[in-house]
């Protein structure tokens, strides 16, 4: 399964969101996380950042406001690519854990977060289970997981936890099944809300926006030289890709030969690739250029998931594409043989 997103911001709106009782109402997030000393961790919600402290023998501490909306609050470190998302139910809660494996922190104290838990455990024993079963296709395990999280949710649709298993792993679903999810959630109880459950109606949104059929959302970024790029004047009279990738990312990387490929037998022919990266590294990001041989336009504005042009393509995992053709969007997500027929026929019309 893919690489995933979490966004992060600023601090006042944070506060304010956490004051709809007394200040003197608070609960604590007591943090012990081994490998960590003398970092400075922050406390976030919403994205938002709430606190930050020093960790001082492996151990910090927030007192924090009791607020109505208590769904999710996260630990940021340095470091790390995206927040550790927890639930508090507004009592007390422990975090252990190591540092250098934040995906193994382990939360105590929340009703909620147990269940939470419980998901996150039987979607990495199926995982596991299908992983070890080399003779079934990654595309029908990854179905499998897929409708592991659509069962969780269609089950639990007034359940936070399953609104936040929906925006979680929104990257693996369709605009049609989002929607599926989405109006069985509102069918429950139409009165309900959840910070997950609107990002998720936002995403879609933005994802039914940059399906195939659509006119492109035009963008301008700088190269590596910092010359400015706008997507519809590099696209002018060609059959472009829009490559969305990362040097970190693993998953990219192995796609990058077919893209190589496709490159070398049509870019005479009309076609051409625009590489938009999610790095935060300048010289990783040209190394990786270098290294897989991509010799093609490649723009960035080096502020890893939070690229801009990322979030007007609703881009939740990478790799991901676009292939354009006279400003519109004529196909999504395209690899290996896929990719080769889609930009003969493109070609040849």
């Amino acid at each position: 399964m893919k690489t995933k997103l979490i966004l992060l911001t600023t601090l006042v709106l944070g506060i304010f969101a956490c004051t709809s009782k007394p200040e003197t109402e608070t609960f604590k997030v007591c943090v012990n996380l081994a490998n960590a000393d003398g970092q400075t961790i922050y406390l976030q919600k919403d994205g938002q950042i709430l606190d930050s402290t020093t960790i001082a023998n492996w151990e910090a501490m927030f007192n924090t406001p009791v607020c109505k909306d208590n769904e999710m609050y996260g630990l940021m470190l340095k470091g790390w690519r995206r927040p550790f998302s927890f639930f508090t139910d507004n009592v007390d809660v422990t975090l252990e854990g190591d540092a250098q494996n934040p995906n193994l922190i382990v939360v105590k104290g929340s009703v909620s977060q147990d269940h939470l838990n419980a998901f996150t455990e039987s979607y990495n024993a199926l995982e596991e289970k299908l992983e070890a079963d080399s003779t079934m296709a990654q595309a029908d395990k990854d179905e499998i997981l897929k409708m592991h999280c659509f069962d969780f949710v269609w089950d639990n649709p007034t359940d936070p936890v399953a609104h936040y298993v929906m925006y979680r792993y929104k990257w693996a679903f369709g605009p049609c099944e989002l929607r599926t999810m989405i109006d069985n959630i509102h069918h429950a109880d139409s009165t309900i809300t959840s910070k997950n459950l609107t990002m998720a109606e936002e995403y879609v949104e933005k994802l039914e926006r940059v399906q195939a059929g659509q006119p492109i959302i035009d963008f301008t970024q700088n190269d590596p030289d910092g010359n400015p790029v706008t997507l519809s004047q590099l696209a002018q009279g060609k059959l472009l890709l829009v490559d969305f990738w990362a040097s970190w990312c693993p998953d990219c990387r192995k796609a990058n030969p077919g893209v190589v490929a496709a490159y070398q037998k049509y870019h005479e022919q009309g076609f051409d690739v625009l590489g938009v990266s999610f790095d935060t590294n300048k010289e990783a990001w040209l190394a990786a250029i270098e290294k897989d041989g991509l010799t093609w336009t490649h723009v960035s504005d080096l502020q890893g998931w939070s690229n801009a042009a990322g979030a007007l393509y609703a881009i939740a995992f990478i790799p991901q594409n676009a292939l354009i053709k006279d400003g519109m969007i004529v196909a999504r997500n395209l690899e290996g043989e896929e990719l080769m027929e889609e930009i003969e026929r493109q070609l040849n019309k």
